[in-house]
């Protein structure tokens, strides 16, 4: 459940993302990225005030995705450039940073206080991070399908040129679009983190191309237009039931990656498939 809401919360921001055309590379090493200026600062204060700076901790990451996000939206909103290079440069630089800050190395021992948002269940049963997944995917619903700003994501993925002459502020949608993509992605960061009782520039690896996956095997078009929350939802329980079906039959990692890029081949030929059909 727990590896489940972490990429659910990558997956909200990265449907959101998909929906208007774009794709954001960048996910897995802002995580990275968001965990360590985290664990930087409450490290930084030697044990004393813990709590004011774990919640500054979390302040500062939540700004670096929302900065992160922000450079993202405006490379590809006003300068023009493809979404697939300015995350692919910005997925670089961010891990390239959360190296250099770290040397490479992971940040620890932490405070035990420093483990709440990753491990701490509330109430004694349900973790902190199951009620944040809850949360965001509600709102992420909510968001896409009940207000003018998820009409306007869903208008600039179907035709972006209609979108504009209909009056849509298409700029300024695409870039909040990757400004909460960032957010999500540095709260996702903090929770893995916090789980992990760490700040390392090595995790996340990967984790764009198993939330891209999940978005995709969830209905979610690539070309834009189309994608639910809740399709997102099921596609992310699609590809971890079929990772664990893997791991308990003995199928090691390389395989589950061949599989895991067979899985989003065969999600997409569906898609455009589907497309074809509609079109004739």
């Amino acid at each position: 459940a727990k590896h489940v809401a972490l990429n659910a919360i990558l997956g909200v921001g990265m449907t959101f993302v998909i929906i208007t055309g774009g794709i954001d590379l960048s996910v897995g090493s802002l995580m990275a990225c968001a965990g360590v200026l985290c664990a930087m600062l409450v490290n930084w204060s030697g044990g004393e005030h813990v709590w004011a700076w774990i919640i500054i901790g979390w302040v500062a990451a939540v700004g670096l995705g929302m900065a992160a996000g922000s450079v993202a939206g405006l490379l590809i909103t006003q300068i023009n450039i493809p979404p697939f290079i300015a995350t692919l440069a910005l997925m670089s630089s961010l891990r390239g940073l959360g190296n250099l800050a770290t040397d490479g190395k992971p940040i620890s021992p932490l405070p035990e206080a420093y483990n709440w948002l990753g491990r701490y269940p509330l109430g004694g049963f349900v973790p902190v991070s199951v009620v944040l997944f809850l949360l965001v995917l509600v709102g992420g619903a909510i968001l896409l399908n009940h207000t003018r700003f998820g009409r306007h994501v869903r208008a600039i993925g179907g035709n972006e040129e209609s979108a504009r002459l209909s009056g849509v502020k298409v700029m300024r949608v695409k870039w909040l679009v990757y400004v909460l993509c960032g957010v999500l992605t540095a709260v996702a960061g903090l929770i893995l983190s916090s789980r992990l009782g760490a700040g390392s520039p090595k995790v996340g690896v990967g984790d764009e191309l198993a939330v891209i996956a999940a978005v995709v095997v969830g209905g979610t078009s690539l070309s834009g237009g189309r994608g639910s929350i809740g399709g997102t939802f099921v596609g992310l329980l699609t590809v971890s039931a079929l990772n664990s079906g893997m791991t308990w039959i003995g199928v090691e990692t390389f395989g589950q990656q061949v599989t895991l890029g067979v899985v989003i081949l065969a999600a997409v030929l569906l898609d455009q498939f589907k497309a074809r059909k509609t079109f004739f």
